[in-house]
């Protein structure tokens, strides 16, 4: 059989690591990895990725050993789907990962799509969600700013390194969904390991102290500078409200959606089925349990932190879980087709479709609902 003869399936990715200050050892302690190392904190897990000079290895069937970057060249749109080829070209649009923050996550917030191009930046811009899976006693995160802060409020803080101070601090739990749009200044003290899925960009708006000594002229120019960029807005909540369908004994939850991605979780009790049609690929990570994913030929089993990647191309994939399994399913969404036209027909009102990408005139659903 030549490479062009292979039949895609379901693709296992390794693991790329990251070692940051902020990290454990608690991805290591919760999941069913294996392989990883012993020596030093994971901070995070990148589950599956494709930005230079990192891309994802496939560790299955008859790809194994050839990375995702290979397989976008080779397969395109096989492989990536229709729709996002015609939406995002052929350069993976998302990054994908397990992140333990056991200690301090620095205050931050990214540029949107259109402060990057104007930056001249390489990447785009970085709208993230986070959706936690394990948390501390008494865990909070801080994200997006209370109400009545202005950009001169913002500024000032900047100046003195205490911006965390004008972001609103939440408790957490195990369940919480938080999808922070591009400008959406962001903080935890730590003790929170959640999903994170994000636009596929590393650029950074820091937040935190200076950390070198400037003039007061230069401390300001560069606090208004980064202060610009900020999104500020009065009664912003970035938690999102999830919606569950009950399919016989299995759920399906949406968790969050925006024009860059959707994220569902799937709580299987009994078999279920994946149909990309060529649409689109699918991320599956699982979360709980153990669940098969069956598909062109191929089996994949996933336990408790594995991850695969659903190629468009394959006509179906079935789910099996052994027992019960816990599956969250990552996308490029067509809002109106993959979210909105099937939360209706399911007899959800739109006030609660529109809660799935939090309370903001950023969100994305609300003008395809026709929501004020």
């Amino acid at each position: 059989m030549t490479e062009g003869d292979v039949t895609l399936y379901p693709l296992r990715t390794r693991e790329v690591l990251r070692n940051y200050g902020f990290g454990g050892r608690w991805i290591v302690d919760v999941f069913e990895k294996t392989g990883l190392p012993e020596d030093h904190r994971i901070a995070e897990t990148w589950e599956v990725v494709d930005r230079p000079p990192e891309s994802s290895e496939i560790i299955n069937g008859p790809l194994a050993g050839q990375t995702l970057h290979e397989l976008i060249e080779r397969y395109g749109e096989r492989l990536l789907g229709r729709d996002i080829v015609a939406r995002c070209g052929t350069r993976f649009p998302l990054l994908i990962k397990f992140l333990d923050a056991t200690h301090v996550l620095g205050e931050q917030a990214h540029q949107t799509d259109e402060q990057a191009k104007a930056q001249g930046l390489s990447d785009p811009g970085k709208t993230e969600a986070w959706y936690m899976l394990y948390t501390r006693p008494n865990a909070t995160i801080h994200c997006g700013n209370r109400s009545g802060v202005t950009r001169e409020d913002l500024v000032e803080a900047l100046m003195e390194g205490r911006s965390r101070e004008l972001m609103v601090e939440r408790e957490v739990e195990p369940g919480d969904a938080f999808l922070l749009y591009g400008g959406t200044m962001h903080y935890s003290r730590g003790g929170v390991l959640f999903y994170e899925i994000m636009q596929n960009s590393d650029v950074i708006i820091p937040l935190g102290p200076f950390r070198e000594p400037l003039s007061p002229e230069e401390k300001r120019r560069q606090a208004e500078e980064r202060a610009a960029m900020v999104h500020l807005e009065d009664d912003f909540d970035c938690q999102t409200v999830p919606v569950t369908l009950s399919l016989g004994e299995n759920r399906r939850t949406f968790l969050f959606a925006c024009r860059y991605f959707a994220l569902e979780r799937l709580d299987l009790a009994e078999d279920d089925a994946l149909r990309p049609e060529g649409e689109r690929f699918y991320v599956l990570s699982c979360i709980e349990g153990t669940c098969h994913v069956s598909g062109g030929g191929q089996d994949v089993v996933l336990r408790p932190g594995l991850t695969c990647l659903v190629p468009a191309e394959i006509d179906g994939v079935a789910l099996r879980p052994e027992g019960r399994a816990a599956l969250l399913k990552a996308y490029v969404p067509d809002l109106a087709q993959s979210v909105v036209e099937p939360l209706r027909a399911a007899g959800v009102s739109d006030a609660a479709i529109v809660a799935l990408g939090g309370r903001t005139r950023l969100n994305d659903l609300a003008p395809i609902v026709g929501a004020a």
